[in-house]
């Protein structure tokens, strides 16, 4: 059952509650008895919420991706997807979360996750896991930083406004979503992100950074863009870096169909960027501890460097 963005949004409340559940149901290949089960699990979730909550989530869907800003999630698209993914995860692994926990409370700091990417799906599993693992806290507060792929179909955009994304224009060398803007107007919106991004660490946010840019084809670490070493140099910076392996087959590249799988996480030893001086030096620091979380297979090709 294939719904556009518009027809969607334009759906009256009654027709969401009986169509939603079958709708996300059906971008899930698992066993019949697991797709029942979820529908009706759904159905439920969508059985007990008020009118106003999913005209809510219907508004934010709306919008999402309109403007290169913060997009705050919606509770019951979050909820939802919870729901889902926790069904697609029945087995996970999660390495490091005493790290994870010692580094949040180790006093003020402007905070950022740099993880490699694999999948669309790569910051769903992160909220979805961190909360089963107990720490849906701090998936509230994480805050991805989404290229405009993100927003531009239907399944993809329904995901997005389940997490907190700041969209922002991608590097020149992987954007291909990014209509007419011209080099300037590129430049000013990647600056006022730097500055947002600030400011939401300032408040208390965690910003999520995929510096390859892209999801890697091959399943192995690819080299960082170099334009993701802005965010490095944010002043303050304390970085804690992950390695996700698994989402590539929960949901495949050029797969418009979901599959249950195992998820690993894993994080490692933080660092304060300014301990890596240089234009790239933080950046190539959190290729190489990432490469270390990450098992054999998805390591990078030794000839490859740390920067593209």
């Amino acid at each position: 059952m294939d719904l556009t963005i518009a027809e969607i949004a334009a759906l009256p409340i009654p027709l969401l509650r009986q169509g939603l559940a079958t709708w996300v149901a059906s971008h899930v290949d698992t066993t019949p008895g697991a797709i029942a089960a979820l529908r009706s699990a759904l159905e439920a979730r969508l059985a007990a919420a008020s009118d106003p909550a999913l005209a809510t989530m219907l508004a934010a869907f709306a919008v999402a991706g309109t403007d290169y800003r913060l997009y705050e999630a919606d509770p019951f698209a979050r909820d939802m997807t919870r729901l889902y993914m926790a069904a697609l995860t029945p087995t996970w692994s999660a390495f490091g979360l005493d790290t994870l926990d010692a580094w949040l409370t180790s006093g003020p700091a402007r905070r950022m996750v740099v993880c490699n990417h694999l999948s669309y799906t790569d910051t769903q599993l992160t909220d979805s896991l961190l909360a089963l693992e107990g720490r849906a806290a701090f998936a509230d507060r994480l805050v991805a930083i989404a290229g405009p792929k993100v927003y531009t179909d239907a399944w993809r955009r329904l995901a997005a406004i389940s997490l907190n994304t700041r969209k922002t224009v991608q590097s020149s060398a992987v954007a291909t979503e990014q209509g007419s803007l011209t080099a300037r107007e590129v430049a000013t919106v990647a600056i006022e992100t730097l500055r947002d991004c600030e400011r939401m660490m300032d408040a208390g946010y965690v910003m999520l950074l995929y510096p390859e840019g892209t999801r890697s084809r091959t399943g192995r670490l690819q080299p960082f863009l170099r334009a993701a070493g802005r965010y490095l140099q944010i002043p303050g910076l304390s970085v804690m870096p992950m390695a996700q392996t698994g989402s590539e087959r929960i949901f495949p590249i050029d797969d418009p169909i979901m599959h249950p799988g195992h998820v690993r996480v894993a994080f490692g030893a933080p660092f304060v960027s300014e301990a890596f001086p240089g234009k790239h030096g933080a950046l190539a620091e959190a290729h190489a501890r990432i490469g270390a979380l990450l098992p054999a297979e998805y390591q990078p090709e030794s000839q490859a460097g740390a920067i593209g």
